[in-house]
C-alpha cells in the first residue's frame, strides 16, 4: 500500500484528510514541520502533503530542508494550504514542490482522486 504523509498543525484537517485517504493509502501525520521531516526520513512516504502556515517552521522551510537532504529530496511534496496560489505558489514550485493545492478548493474526495492519479 502506498504511503502518504500529511504535515499540518490543525487536528481537524489531519483527521479529515486522513479519514478520506486511509481507505486507499497508509496515512502518517505530523503536527509540526520538524516531526514531518523526521517522519519523511524514517517512513519514506510515496507522497507528502504539506501545509505552509505552521508554528516553529513554516512549510516552505520544511520543503527546502527536504529538498536539500538526499534522504528526502526525491519524495514528491504537494503544498496543501489555505494561502492563495498567488501568495506562495511560485516560491513553492521553485523550491521543488510538485504542485500547490488550496484546501478550500479541494474536497477530501478530490484529494483522494488527486492522490490516486499521482501515485498510480
Amino acid at each position: 500500500m502506498k504511503k502518504v504523509l500529511i504535515i499540518d498543525d490543525e487536528d481537524p484537517i489531519l483527521k479529515m484528510y486522513s479519514a478520506a485517504l486511509s481507505e486507499d493509502f497508509e496515512v502518517i501525520t505530523a503536527k509540526t514541520g520538524l516531526l514531518g521531516i523526521e517522519l519523511a526520513k524514517k517512513e519514506k512516504p510515496d507522497l507528502i502533503y504539506l501545509d505552509i502556515i505552521m508554528p516553529e517552521m513554516n512549510g516552505l522551510d520544511v520543503l527546502k530542508n527536504m529538498k536539500d537532504d538526499k534522504e528526502t529530496a526525491n519524495i514528491p511534496v504537494v503544498l496543501l494550504t489555505n494561502l492563495p496560489k498567488e501568495a506562495s505558489g511560485d516560491k513553492a514550485l521553485s523550491l521543488g514542490a510538485e504542485n500547490y493545492l488550496v484546501k478550500v478548493d479541494n474536497t477530501p474526495d478530490q484529494l483522494v482522486e488527486i492522490t490516486k492519479e499521482r501515485l498510480k
